[in-house]
């Protein structure tokens, strides 16, 4: 059986207890948001490698294309003059416009996860503090259950 005299004791006892919890569930948060960001620094790091080894095999792709039609030509007793030229020039033009897709391409994923871990960060700063604000609304509401 309880002392009447020990339950405001308890109550307070309760109240920092449930403090101690929620102030550690926010720290717990933060630390969580904080792993999220660096992991999605990771995947940023992840997709500019990645297309900078594609962007690099598209131009090898296409420089060895271009080249094996000059050969080609030149083997033909072609010159590499008018529209022998020109189906080289626009060969050209269309390996720039692969690269510059992949580029782009990459560039709003990039710009994505950026954003995101923007969010994570920004979710981490919060939750730390709010962390003493949730120990310090538990505290006082179970004091204040006594008045």
């Amino acid at each position: 059986m309880c002392v009447p005299a020990l339950l405001p004791a308890m109550a307070i006892g309760g109240g920092l207890i449930s403090g101690i919890g929620a102030y550690n569930q926010r720290q717990t948060d933060a630390t969580n948001y904080t792993m999220q960001a660096n992991g999605l620094q990771r995947d940023i790091d992840a997709e500019k490698a990645a297309s900078a080894y594609e962007i690099a095999s598209t131009r090898t792709t296409v420089q060895k294309a271009l080249g094996s039609s000059r050969a080609g030509y030149a083997a033909n007793g072609l010159a590499l003059s008018g529209s022998a030229a020109q189906v080289l020039d626009d060969s050209a033009i269309e390996g720039d416009l692969d690269v510059a897709a992949i580029r782009w391409n990459s560039d709003v994923k990039v710009g994505n996860l950026k954003y995101q871990q923007k969010g994570a960060r920004a979710n981490a700063k919060a939750a730390k503090s709010a962390a003493p604000l949730a120990f310090f609304g538990n505290a006082f509401g179970a004091i204040g259950s006594l008045a």
